[in-house]
């Protein structure tokens, strides 16, 4: 296998200098006495298959601050690659792989519970997604080929299985995933070339000039001096999650310095965090902003680069951005920061939603370093990158509104039987359900999305498949109108394609976006998801899921049946109208499925039948009130029948 390790340091004694910064929110004094840690890159291509395994491991977040209770080895989740001789003890290696090139792709689960890895940001078939539905067993290898679709970009991944993503992540899931620019025969178009040629002349020399930066929070127990990750997260079950008395991490580490040579430098940040949004700058300890320049978002280089104090990023997000690190000697040094004291109101991660907690602090250390033999870049800032995509009003054949909101909801309290009532965020007024499926996207075709928050809390929405691009934002309190051509502060937002993006309380926000590919038949197990990247929300059920239907593939769905009481073969239903118990009368010698669809064709739900002669019942618990489609499948035929529940 093909592998590019870390470029090692250049060896040199670095005094450590310890200091206090401005009211910690974890500690008041901050010692960067710990070396960051780089992962491993691995190059995969159509000759060099990416092979991963998720392995229980142990990893010390701490290791150089003498006397911490975080300098121990504690228990961690950790991806690593098959038959190399690197061990990553928490995150996993960083992945590049080459736009237009197939690769295929397997991951093992060593650990005892199921799990998935989805490649978020990446535009691959559903069955390659990662999502809920695609469960890696304990013991299991799950593989895929996929054909690289997505153009230059900074993408993670990631588990998403259903009820576990927040513990696995919290458990250090998480890696970083480069989409490297097009190179040789693979440069086909002008969009290619600019890419080509923006790949030679920005840093791209890995844990050299191009850094990534992971950011996250972790809350380690103490029981007995056996320190463990507060990983869980359902109050239901007396497993709180946390709000305060946290540690923020960088690459697995706390307080962590980074050597930077004396030159322009690239960083490329992910909020991998569960929940909290970050507000990043780089300067001094007094947290004035010596400003950076914008250069790429989540899916890709933004129109041109553009100066920036600060920039706020949410759960799931990336960013890249070019500082000039020319201008400072050898051994300066300067920090990234948290600037909690300048992020919205409603922001999970500021001061008011961590009882106090979280403050103005700083994060990781830079320290000049001018044997990195780097020299000094001849590209002048600002500049232009690679031009806006279309918003592609003109062909838009639909629109879709997602509305953020806080019910209330009667649910099994943690699988005791017990039924309890819980106020949870939800999309819509529905709880994620993978037997049902929200939204029918015809395939090619260009739709426009609007985000509707009405709850007092700011929320990332992702979405799985496609990048998109914000047409606009409408703050419904004071009216006013954010769009590309009055951005406001939100460059990071209208100037480069999104795949995930902050929805503030009382925001509009709308996006275009275009399904041309990877059509299926409508079923929930070909389902893509949309959803709350902050994960406690996301398991508890902030998340829906569509599918791309190719209609002239598979034409056989109630959304394209003139007559739905047609039949080919014998079916009876009753009671109808029913309330909650709904029985199938009719023979099928092998198994069928039965399927629920609203009026306007939406799958609700599925359920296999085994064989069976006579009446069977259905499981039509929690099926929404008014008239439903029921269609039966068997081999011997299909019918569907409209049914009223009251």
């Amino acid at each position: 296998m093909k592998i590019f390790l870390t470029k090692c340091f250049a060896t040199l004694f670095l005094c450590l200098t310890i200091g206090v910064s401005n009211s910690s929110g974890q500690d008041t004094t901050t010692w960067f006495v710990n070396s960051i840690f780089i992962p491993q890159q691995i190059d995969v291509d159509e000759n060099t298959p990416l092979r991963l395994r998720i392995d229980p491991t142990i990893h010390n977040f701490n290791p150089s601050r003498l006397g911490a209770v975080t300098n121990t080895f504690v228990a961690t989740l950790a991806y690593n690659a098959v038959h190399t001789p690197w061990s990553h003890s928490v995150l996993g290696p960083t992945i590049r792989w080459h736009y237009k090139d197939s690769v295929d792709l397997s991951v093992t689960n060593n650990t005892a519970n199921f799990t998935t890895t989805h490649w978020h940001g990446a535009h691959v078939p559903v069955q390659a997604d990662g999502g809920p539905h695609q469960r890696i067993q304990p013991g299991e290898t799950w593989t895929n080929r996929i054909q690289v679709k997505d153009e230059s970009a900074t993408m993670w991944y990631h588990p998403h299985g259903m009820d576990v993503t927040y513990e696995h992540v919290q458990m250090g899931l998480s890696g970083m995933l480069y989409v490297d620019d097009p190179t040789g025969d693979n440069i086909s178009t002008p969009l290619d070339s600019i890419l080509h040629v923006l790949h030679d002349s920005l840093p791209a020399n890995y844990g050299t000039n191009d850094f990534p930066l992971i950011f996250q929070t972790k809350k380690f127990d103490n029981n007995n001096g056996v320190v463990s990750i507060r990983a869980r997260f359902d109050p239901a079950c007396g497993e709180p999650g946390y709000k305060k008395d946290y540690e923020y991490i960088v690459n697995g580490r706390i307080d962590p310095y980074l050597q930077v040579p004396k030159s322009l430098v690239r960083l490329r940040i992910l909020n991998g965090d569960a929940k909290f949004s970050f507000n990043l700058g780089i300067g001094q300890r007094d947290f004035n902003p010596d400003g950076f320049h914008l250069l790429a978002t989540d899916a890709g280089y933004t129109d041109s680069t553009y100066a920036m104090n600060e920039i706020l990023i949410a759960p799931g997000e990336r960013t890249e951005i070019l500082y000039d690190f020319s201008q400072y000697n050898h051994g300066d040094t300067l920090f990234i920061y948290n600037k909690v004291s300048d992020m919205p109101a409603g922001v999970i991660g500021d001061s008011a939603t961590t009882e106090g907690f979280a403050k103005d602090r700083v994060l990781l250390k830079i320290v000049v370093n001018q044997f990195f033999g780097i020299p000094p870049s001849p590209l002048v800032l600002p500049r232009a990158l690679r031009p806006l995509e279309s918003l592609d009003l003109d062909k838009v054949s639909n629109t879709r509104t997602k509305v953020f909101r806080k019910d209330v909801f009667t649910l099994d309290s943690c699988n005791t039987g017990m039924m309890a009532d819980y106020n949870l965020y939800n999309i819509d007024s529905a709880l994620m359900d993978m037997m049902r499926v929200d939204d029918v996207v015809l395939l090619d075709s260009t739709e426009k999305w609007i985000i509707d928050n009405t709850t007092p809390h700011a929320h990332p929405f992702h979405i799985h498949d496609i990048h998109f691009n914000v047409v606009e934002i409408q703050d419904k309190v004071t009216g006013t109108i954010y769009n590309r051509a009055n951005p406001g502060n939100y460059n990071h937002i209208f100037k480069g394609p999104k795949d995930n993006v902050l929805v503030l309380p009382n925001w509009k926000l709308t996006f275009t976006a275009t399904f041309d590919d990877f059509g299926t038949e409508i079923s929930p197990q070909n389902t893509y998801m949309y959803h709350c990247h902050i994960l406690p929300h996301e398991d508890r059920g902030m998340m829906g899921q569509f599918v791309v239907w190719d209609k002239e593939q598979f034409p056989d769905s109630p959304v394209n049946t003139e007559e739905p009481d047609v039949v080919s073969l014998s079916m009876k239903l009753f009671p109808n109208p029913t309330r909650d118990v709904l029985y199938l009368e009719g023979a099928s010698r092998d198994q069928s499925t039965v399927r629920f669809f609203d009026i306007q064709g939406r799958l609700l739900r599925e359920q296999n039948l085994a064989p069976f002669d006579g009446t069977t019942q259905l499981d039509a618990g929690y099926l929404p009130k008014g008239m439903i489609l029921v269609q039966w499948i068997t081999n011997e035929g299909q019918v569907t029948k409209k049914v009223i529940i009251q």
